[in-house]
């Protein structure tokens, strides 16, 4: 009876948990681009925690946790990149006040040939889930994950031509772009 109960917590763990992969959060980071109409912005956001699970040597699950109290812009300096990453923070945009963290936790994957993969989940922005789908290529030790997101439907309606009409020149597109990093060394 020991044995078979043994024999069932090794089968339970290594079939259902699959092999925990480490994160190097020190070099994990996720960059985002945001455009509007006369432009765009990029900038990062450090990775708070991560926990990557492989199976039968491919990935089977993300979840991925992003410290919001670290927004920066990388494309402008000065008094402007420190405006833009104040509005960032404000209530118009992450109310990263009340809202200190995002987090992506993946439900679904896909392997798509040797070192790619197709993850769907939440992303969790402003305290909202939305379900998306992103790339993710394995690069060496690093996992490069690839996604667009629909920011209005996190409540960052801010500029949004989708809720307000004649912005002109001032309107920011509702679609955002991540590029998120995973090094596992």
């Amino acid at each position: 009876m020991k044995n078979l109960m043994i024999a069932l917590m090794l089968m339970f763990t290594s079939n259902v948990f699959g092999e925990a992969i480490d994160v190097n959060l020190k070099k994990s980071h996720a960059v985002w681009t945001g455009t509007k109409v006369t432009g765009s912005h990029t900038g990062k956001v450090t990775v708070k925690s991560a926990k990557l699970m492989r199976e039968k040597g491919n990935l089977s699950s993300v979840n991925v946790v992003m410290d919001m109290t670290s927004i920066t812009t990388t494309d402008i300096t000065g008094e402007y990149a420190t405006k833009l990453v104040n509005h960032l923070r404000s209530p118009d945009f992450f109310d990263v006040e009340n809202h200190k963290v995002a987090s992506f936790k993946s439900d679904a994957f896909e392997a798509k040939g040797k070192n790619t993969y197709i993850l769907k989940g939440d992303l969790e922005v402003k305290g909202k889930k939305q379900q998306i789908s992103m790339t993710v290529n394995k690069k060496g030790d690093v996992y490069v994950a690839n996604f667009t997101f629909d920011r209005t439907k996190h409540g960052i309606k801010y500029g949004s031509g989708s809720f307000f009409k004649g912005l002109g020149d001032k309107l920011i597109h509702d679609e955002v772009k991540v590029e998120m990093t995973l090094a596992t060394k």
